[in-house]
């Protein structure tokens, strides 16, 4: 008859291999030698956490700054004045198919099965900044926020098209 004991090697051999696997837990404080945080990347730019939208002075695009790497998501950000709360998404720059532009008023963006149009006025160079992967965010102007409306450039409206949308 055999037991029912998990096989174990010989400690002569190898040492305790469970100790590998199984870290000591403390709730003290940090042991001397290790760093109290995480180490500050090395990014100096806002990063998707931290691209906050200024409450103070409306920027109708985000973008990154002194990244070494393009940015993987392009986030667009709207203003619920019924709920009074950001409503958004982000769309992966890898699944961006096509950026369309009609003049300064109009861009449109087609990431496969999610289309979406941004109208407003200056936005030749947001057009621009998203072909080269440098925008973190898109944000639509809201008047709730900002009472003092922009010259330019602004963003007026970010409208996800559906399939009934699109003609053809």
């Amino acid at each position: 008859m055999t037991e029912n004991t998990p096989w174990e090697p010989d400690r002569r051999l190898g040492g305790n291999w469970r100790s590998l696997f199984d870290q000591p837990r403390s709730n003290g404080p940090t042991p001397p030698g290790e760093p109290a945080s995480m180490p500050q990347m090395l990014d100096d730019g806002p990063t998707g956490d931290e691209a906050q939208i200024d409450p103070k002075l409306y920027h109708p695009w985000i973008l990154q700054r002194g990244r070494s790497r393009p940015s993987t998501m392009l986030g667009l950000r709207w203003y619920e004045a019924k709920a009074g709360f950001w409503s958004g998404c982000g769309m992966p720059y890898f699944m961006l198919q096509a950026v369309e532009y009609t003049g300064d008023r109009m861009v449109s963006l087609d990431f496969g099965t999610r289309q979406f149009v941004i109208e407003g006025c200056g936005l030749d160079v947001l057009a621009r900044r998203i072909k080269e992967g440098s925008a973190l965010a898109v944000v639509e102007y809201a008047p709730a926020v900002w009472p003092q409306r922009p010259e330019r450039p602004i963003v007026t409206a970010i409208r996800r098209m559906n399939s009934r949308d699109i003609p053809g």
